[in-house]
């Protein structure tokens, strides 16, 4: 049976075992009133919906072939006209169907939400608003000349295939429920991330405090008691070359926190934009950089920053760690901000390297409504792509 499925294997596994569900239960309920007639319940209401059963099995059974070449599309298309010949068969053979068959042409468009354009879910709206109505007409219409009039005929045909409407809503409000938790807990867990990647991000600017400003501020009062030493003793000419140093070590120690400053948030990135302050790290860059920039405007802080940093982490890394020789950095603002930082250096394996700065970055982009995707390997450098999906550019730069 799973071999006669695969052709939904290439769907989303969730659309894929809904399917399949609806399929188990349609053919359950095709079986038990087929097991119903065969017993001696020979009435044309019985036949009819046997027969609007079966061919709701074919129209699901010849989405199978075509899913491989059209995807989902194809299989919604075979699950709407599925319903449908289900709900006018249904409707019209035992009117007391209708409740039923007004609440499966609902189906459709429920089982499209995840997977179809604004547009299509509108049009399969205004089909489950039309259909649920026009099968609830017929089954007004007919009930006054209904196929038969016995209520245990009617009790049969109701209990054989109330089952598989029901079963499909179920699992469609249970998977719904399912998704709602999912992203439940990856909201959790993505304010987790965010406070692990704050926590890192401060430790790491006292590290370079530390390491950096501080030392070389000791370093200078050290040589201003050095140079006050000297003029005490009268040697005028050892106090002015200390005063020398001390000038040039104020104007490093001046140039590392203006570093530093643009590492927390450069003023040129808020005051003219992500291509400006693109185009002064990759001048600062002791790599190389190529800007390759097309149709970017100005746009939300948060997503300018968060596309900025990810560059500048990725030019840094290819400076210290990848040893590459050149970089290629790719911005788009159209149809969506997306851009790509591509590098000839070592590259890495994944399995290897402790992810903590990609953690860092993907929590950021996924902050400002993006995606982020990394291609390396050993020997085959780096490429960082990502993608702001949720942005719409502004007309007017700012």
């Amino acid at each position: 049976m799973k071999a006669l499925l695969s052709g939904w294997d290439a769907l989303d596994p969730a659309l894929a075992r809904l399917l399949r569900i609806n399929l188990y239960a349609l053919s359950g309920s095709t079986v038990v009133l087929g097991a119903s007639y065969a017993l001696g319940f020979r009435h044309t209401a019985v036949e009819v919906d046997l027969a609007v059963m079966a061919l709701s099995l074919l129209l699901m059974l010849a989405t199978l072939p075509l899913a491989r070449r059209f995807g989902t599309a194809a299989v919604l298309v075979g699950l709407t006209l599925s319903a449908t010949a289900f709900g006018v068969g249904g409707t019209w053979a035992t009117p007391n169907l209708s409740p039923l068959t007004a609440l499966l042409m609902l189906i459709p468009m429920l089982v499209a939400i995840p997977y179809v354009s604004r547009l299509w879910l509108n049009v399969l709206g205004v089909f489950a608003i039309l259909g649920s109505a026009g099968v609830v007409a017929i089954g007004e219409w007919r009930r006054t000349e209904a196929l038969n009039d016995l209520w245990w005929v009617n009790a049969v045909v109701i209990a054989s295939s109330l089952p598989a409407g029901v079963l499909v809503v179920t699992y469609l409000v249970r998977d719904a429920y399912t998704r709602l938790r999912e992203q439940s807990d990856q909201l959790v867990e993505s304010r987790t991330r965010i406070v692990q990647v704050a926590d890192a991000a401060r430790r790491s600017l006292e590290r370079d405090l530390h390491d950096g400003a501080q030392q070389r501020l000791l370093a200078m009062s050290v040589t201003i008691e050095r140079a006050r030493t000297e003029l005490r003793a009268g040697r005028d000419e050892g106090a002015a070359t200390l005063l020398g140093q001390l000038a040039a070590d104020n104007r490093e120690v001046l140039l590392e926190l203006r570093e530093l400053a643009r590492g927390i948030y450069p003023p040129l990135l808020a005051e003219r934009g992500l291509v400006a302050a693109l185009q002064s790290a990759a001048r600062r860059s002791p790599v190389p950089v190529t800007l390759d920039v097309a149709d970017v405007g100005r746009s939300d802080r948060q997503v300018e920053a968060a596309a900025y940093f990810c560059i500048l982490e990725a030019l840094t890394n290819a400076a210290k760690h990848a040893g590459a020789s050149a970089v290629l950095v790719t911005l788009r603002g159209r149809p969506h901000l997306s851009f790509s930082v591509s590098d000839d250096g070592s590259g890495f394996d994944r399995e290897v390297v402790t992810p903590g700065g990609l953690l860092g970055m993907e929590a950021r982009v996924a902050a400002a409504g993006g995606i982020l995707h990394l291609e390396t390997a050993p020997g085959r450098g780096t490429t960082l792509r990502g993608e702001f999906r949720h942005w719409t550019p502004e007309v007017n730069d700012r």
